[in-house]
């Protein structure tokens, strides 16, 4: 559920005035308020005395289940004191989850920002990296291509694609899978940034795995015997 209050604020003038600001919104259910934050209309305020319009920084919590994204927005300038921040996120993270899902937990943790920019960069880039995956669920059958979907919280912690492609050649390990998989995709698509940068990472890195707990469910056959 999104909830506004009213806040004391403080314009640049040194006038006091009270507003509602958002505190907490829940993607999901207003997805408008999601379409707010990123075009930069989430708590803007008025300043009484000298008419400056202004975003007034304020605490956020914002969530997104469908994403798997629990997102504790301190103001900037808490950035300071991020540890201590940390510690109150994680003991409220707990306290929330226990009162709400008392015989079980969130398969997703919680994750610290500060300042608004900074959820909006990260929805934004997985916004664009969405728009790369679609062309990679439409374009799979013709490329030959099976497909792995990565948990969202595990593949945004991890920096993974949500949405991988995977090569159908045989005597392949599942990380040799994946590479080419990835060079199948951008040989036909040269344009798909976050395919490419994360091709480079796994190149680089010879140990690389996919760890399997990462996979959601109802993945492709091939995913799943790469599971077992």
């Amino acid at each position: 559920m999104s909830l506004s209050s009213p806040e004391e604020i403080r314009c640049p003038c040194g006038e006091v005035f009270e507003a509602d600001i958002w505190n907490s919104i829940n993607a999901v259910e207003d997805p408008e308020l999601k379409d707010e934050i990123i075009n930069g209309e989430i708590n803007i305020v008025s300043c009484p005395r000298c008419g400056q319009i202004f975003y007034a920084e304020h605490f956020l919590l914002y969530h997104d289940s469908e994403n798997e994204l629990l997102a504790f927005v301190y103001p900037s300038s808490f950035v300071a004191d991020a540890e201590h921040w940390q510690k109150k996120m994680e003991e409220d993270f707990k306290k929330a989850t226990e009162e709400i899902m008392p015989e079980g937990t969130m398969s997703y943790k919680s994750i610290l920002m500060f300042g608004l920019d900074s959820l909006v960069d990260l929805i934004r880039d997985e916004q664009e990296l969405e728009d790369e995956s679609s062309v990679l669920k439409y374009f799979a059958e013709s490329f030959d291509l099976s497909i792995i979907t990565i948990k969202p919280y595990f593949a945004r912690i991890n920096k993974i694609p949500r949405t991988l492609p995977v090569s159908k050649a045989k005597g392949l390990d599942m990380r040799a899978e994946i590479i080419e998989g990835i060079k199948v995709l951008l040989k036909h698509n040269s344009l798909l940034s976050h395919y490419e940068n994360f091709l480079k990472v796994i190149e680089n890195n010879p140990d690389w795995q996919l760890d399997k707990s990462f996979i959601a469910g109802g993945e492709n056959k091939k995913a799943k015997k790469h599971s077992k």
